[in-house]
């Protein structure tokens, strides 16, 4: 099989996309196979479709690997659409709207994506879909009792911790899976939190493809630890959170202790396209 992909790079959170209309029930094996090492090697894998007849005011859709919603690769595509000038984006100034359907979310995400000196790289900003729960979580790991918060996204589920000196990170994630299994998600994310140095370790798992990373960048993640801090010091918060590949900034906008908006901003390289064998 032959099939047409573009590589990019938002914060280091390394993303193919496809391009070729496929059916969706291959989305798992083609994916699990382009991220591998020996192939194109990647976090993640996105596939480009038209927009459903109900979301026509869309440029493209995004469908994820595993159904879920990345907050990293939709500002990917958005930053993807406005460097091959998409007829159907719209100019506000000298940044760029782009509506986008994205699999995990019931609405439209628009984003706002800033050109750069660099004709690969671009400045994109994406209106995150509020979360859908908000829960404290205690567990027992290594004769400790931790704890932290539980963010509910449409389509992936994030725990924020922090980063209390955990021997052995991907054992303590497989104690949050299982405690976790009766929960509805298609991808769980372990955050953790050092807060003094705002600095974040994405762990991050999806269901379909079994697939377990630490992630260089985590955009949904971002916006997990930015809607924990909001909600734990009963504010708004605008903050920049550094992760191994790079920095994003989340703004998250509360309310009398309910947030009403969150954006992620960031970098995004278009890093490059062609055709991938399987």
């Amino acid at each position: 099989m032959k099939l047409n992909f573009i590589k990019v790079n938002p914060t280091e959170n390394m993303t193919i996309f496809i391009t070729d209309t496929l059916p969706r029930h291959l989305y798992k094996d083609i994916a699990k196979n382009i991220m591998k090492y020996n192939n194109l090697c990647a976090e993640q894998v996105g596939f480009i479709e038209k927009p459903s007849s109900e979301n026509q005011a869309a440029c493209m859709r995004l469908h994820m690997m595993g159904d879920e919603f990345c907050a990293n690769a939709t500002r990917a595509l958005a930053a993807l659409l406005v460097y091959r000038q998409h007829p159907e984006m719209k100019q506000s100034g000298e940044n760029f709207i782009v509506p986008l359907e994205v699999s995990g979310s019931e609405d439209l995400i628009h984003c706002e994506v800033e050109i750069t000196g660099e004709i690969n790289r671009f400045i994109s900003t994406a209106s995150i879909p509020l979360h859908k729960g908000l829960h404290s979580f205690s567990i027992e790991f290594e004769k400790k009792i931790l704890e932290g918060t539980l963010v509910e996204f449409p389509g992936i589920l994030h725990l924020v911790i922090k980063d209390q000196g955990i021997s052995d990170k991907e054992a303590f994630f497989q104690e949050v899976k299982r405690k976790l299994h009766p929960m509805e998600w298609e991808a769980l994310g372990v955050m953790f939190y050092d807060e003094a140095a705002s600095y974040m370790e994405p762990l991050v798992y999806v269901k379909a493809t079994d697939s377990l990373f630490w992630e260089r960048g985590c955009g949904s993640g971002t916006a997990a630890v930015g809607v924990a801090l909001s909600h734990q010091k009963q504010q708004s918060v605008d903050m920049e959170i550094h992760q191994p590949g790079g920095s994003l900034q989340v703004m998250v906008t509360s309310s009398e202790n309910k947030v009403t908006n969150i954006l992620l901003k960031g970098s995004v390289k278009i890093v490059a396209e062609g055709f991938v064998y399987l």
